[in-house]
């Protein structure tokens, strides 16, 4: 018995290396960033999985190393810079990304992708092969465009699928799968129907790919109309489901009265589906909904103010908190500062608000509390990105209401100068 537990113990780092099926090395412009690779799981809520994390060193290197199942669509993220990519299992890659210098009247959020170069794979040719195909695509729809979408010239169609063949012999399902739906979308505009035959041809009896992102694509572009989905997808039960999945979360966030409904109509459908992908993205969808619902739990945090000293969310359960994220200054920030500012001469001590200001525009905001005396906490976001991630931030300024006990109370909130007043009075005759 001995023995056999030294042998296991001998064994594990090598199982452990057998596992870490997938390797991504690199440099990138970025020394010391924060380094991710996230695989897009599900593709209809763009629910994304961490598959590996780590940061560069001084010069920029990093080596990511996970595990997928199946060759999917992923993203490297770099700090909260992201750019796509495609893994496949048992395969590794040598990439160089690039990520454009900061421009300070962009938010993190509106910056301009990084590029990624692939200077070698062990995927048998699948990343090269969709990015070349890709190319091809776009080109034809660039130079022939009259004749693809004005005369309807059916004919090109072919010609872009014979020079992608001339190009490289494609034996990968999945690369085929891809160009197949990246085509498809062409033809769509080129039949001018609303999509019945590309439906017809590609979708009715076919099986759901559900990790295609072309597929997906041209899914969302298709079934926008419900009538038409509701029509077609009798044949078809597991494109029944996730046809009712899209329009349900569209409704969910259109309209509030129904939204009850909307969640028991989501767990019928996982209920009576034997589809895991179907049941995991019903899953992610209520998930989704969950985040920011009133009452649900709000991402507690540490970080430090001007004296440095720390200040977590949690320290203020017993209040109501306003949440205010902010970067760059401009006129509709001073203008917003001022209006809370007076706000905040109102509720005195029955709110409490916080600023969070990013690490680079911190000494802006620093001198702006000085200069107007501002008497509310001004923490520094420092290296803790991943909030503005967490807190899904898409602009500056963002707002949040967090209730009491650190529930949400409204997730985003509206800006001082619109209704944010109002919905603290509502939160707070509770």
């Amino acid at each position: 018995m001995k023995r056999f537990f030294v042998f296991v113990l001998f064994l594990l780092p090598f199982l452990s290396l057998l596992a870490q099926n997938v390797t991504v090395t690199g440099r990138v412009n970025r020394p010391d960033a924060l380094m991710r690779l996230m695989v897009c799981d599900d593709l209809l809520n763009l629910h994304e999985t961490k598959v590996a994390e780590t940061h560069a060193d001084s010069k920029g290197f990093f080596i990511l190393e996970g595990e997928v199942s199946q060759t999917m669509p992923a993203r490297l993220y770099v700090g909260l810079d992201r750019v796509d990519f495609v893994v496949a299992p048992d395969a590794s890659y040598d990439v160089k990304i690039g990520v454009p210098e900061a421009d300070p009247s962009l938010s993190y959020f509106e910056r301009p992708l990084p590029t990624l170069q692939v200077k070698t794979a062990t995927d048998h040719g699948v990343c090269r092969q969709l990015v070349i195909s890709e190319e091809i695509v776009d080109d034809y729809v660039l130079n022939y465009f009259d004749e693809l979408f004005r005369r309807r010239q059916y004919r090109y169609l072919d010609s872009i699928r014979a020079t992608i063949d001339a190009e490289f012999d494609i034996t990968d399902a999945y690369v085929l799968q891809c160009n197949t739906y990246k085509i498809a979308s062409v033809q769509m505009a080129v039949n001018a129907d609303g999509g019945k035959k590309v439906i017809q041809e590609y979708y009715d009896g076919k099986p759901v790919l559900f990790l295609c992102q072309s597929y997906m694509d041209l899914f969302k572009d298709l079934f926008k109309n419900y009538e038409m989905s509701v029509e077609f997808a009798k044949r078809n039960p597991e494109l029944t489901d996730l046809i009712n999945i899209y329009h349900l979360r569209g409704l969910y966030y259109e309209d509030f009265q129904s939204r009850k409904w909307v969640r028991g109509q989501l767990q019928s459908i996982a209920s009576h589906s034997k589809s895991k992908e179907i049941k995991g993205i019903v899953t992610n969808t209520l998930s989704r909904f969950d985040k920011f619902s009133p009452g649900a739990p709000a991402v507690d945090f540490e970080l430090k103010d001007l004296t440095g000293n720390t200040m977590k969310l949690s320290d203020f359960q017993d209040k109501v908190v306003v949440l205010q994220f902010v970067e760059n200054s401009s006129r509709l920030v001073d203008h917003q500062f001022e209006v809370l500012a007076d706000l905040h001469h109102q509720w005195q001590d029955s709110v409490q608000l916080i600023t969070i200001s990013t690490k680079d525009q911190l000494a802006s905001h620093r001198k702006r509390f000085e200069e107007h005396r501002y008497d509310w906490p001004l923490l520094n976001l420092g290296n803790e990105i991943l909030l503005l991630e967490q807190y899904e931030v898409r602009t500056f300024p963002e707002y949040f209401i967090i209730d009491k006990g650190t529930t949400i109370g409204l997730a985003p909130a509206p800006n001082p100068d619109r209704s944010l007043r109002e919905n603290i009075t509502r939160l707070l005759k509770k």
